[in-house]
């Protein structure tokens, strides 16, 4: 890998670590999930990186994809499992890393059932290991501590300004001849619940990607279009979009989804509202792996 390519995944990695140990002191009984969000993405600014998605706050059953919407009231409750999403990137190297909560200690061993997935996940990160070994890693620990893994979630590939490059990385055994590269980045992502071991998509939908450019009738589908680009492919949240009205961007994301102009990401939940928990960091795969966001 190129020495300026590798340092500015090092710094994306290390400028996630930050803020995800310092955004523990946010996550707290009665906070606001709109201003944890919005105070992880200013301190990401202020490090001089960008956020490479917006920050994902999913309570309980919601694996995936839920980020605060535009006068979000929602509180973290006692008895929740808050599970944070954190991406950073420098100019399009990115940082993704992931950590759970409980404030109910029924739930404790399943925040260390993903937490222990990615520590043996990670030991596998070298050249040459088959990808399915580290997925039934991910699965074989996982149903140690007496849980299932999320089957259609996947860890995956990253690439500059891609988030979901190859290859997927399944948290369940399956098959394949699929080795290990040198250099290649991963974000290893066990998620783990007490339900049925699937998710399905929800509503809302909060979190959008920019899939190209093209004609559109409404004028705020054309404000949201122009303001889209400025992200280079990586998701941005409806509530960044500088129109106040909700009712308006609505309309106008319908039509930007209708011409095939936006990627939705819809919230995503446990199929039984089992309660999920979710670790991840970012790996580059040596003899020795470099976990960039330890």
């Amino acid at each position: 890998m190129d020495k300026e390519i590798l340092d500015k995944y090092i710094e994306a990695g290390r400028i996630a670590a930050e803020i995800r140990e310092s955004s523990k002191a946010l996550i707290k009984i009665d906070a606001r999930i709109l201003d944890i969000a919005e105070k992880i993405e200013k301190v990401i600014k202020d490090k001089g990186a960008e956020p490479a998605f917006p920050v994902n706050i999913s309570l309980n059953e919601i694996a995936a994809h839920y980020t605060p919407m535009k006068r979000d009231e929602t509180k973290i409750e006692k008895g929740d499992v808050a599970k944070i999403d954190i991406g950073v990137h420098i100019d399009g190297y990115v940082g993704d890393t992931a950590y759970t909560l409980s404030f109910n200690e029924k739930y404790n061993k399943l925040v260390e059932a993903s937490e222990a997935a990615l520590a043996e996940a990670i030991k596998l990160c070298k050249p040459g290991t088959l990808l399915s070994d580290v997925s039934a890693k991910i699965e074989e620990t996982i149903n140690s501590f007496g849980y299932k893994p999320i089957s259609n979630l996947t860890g995956h590939g990253l690439d500059c300004y891609d988030l979901h490059a190859e290859p997927q990385i399944p948290n369940i055994k399956f098959s394949s001849n699929y080795k290990l590269k040198e250099d290649q980045v991963i974000a290893i992502e066990p998620f783990a619940t007490d339900g049925s071991g699937m998710i399905k998509e929800s509503e809302p939908t909060l979190i959008f990607r920019l899939l190209g450019k093209g004609p559109v009738r409404n004028q705020d589908a054309r404000t949201i279009m122009a303001f889209a680009e400025a992200f280079n492919g990586l998701p941005f949240a409806e509530r960044w979009i500088p129109i106040d009205s909700i009712v308006k961007i609505r309309i106008a994301m319908r039509e930007l989804r209708e011409r095939g102009i936006i990627y939705d990401y819809p919230v995503l939940k446990e199929a039984k509202n089992g309660v999920i928990s979710q670790a991840e960091h970012t790996v580059i795969v040596k003899d020795e792996p470099i976990v960039t966001t330890k």
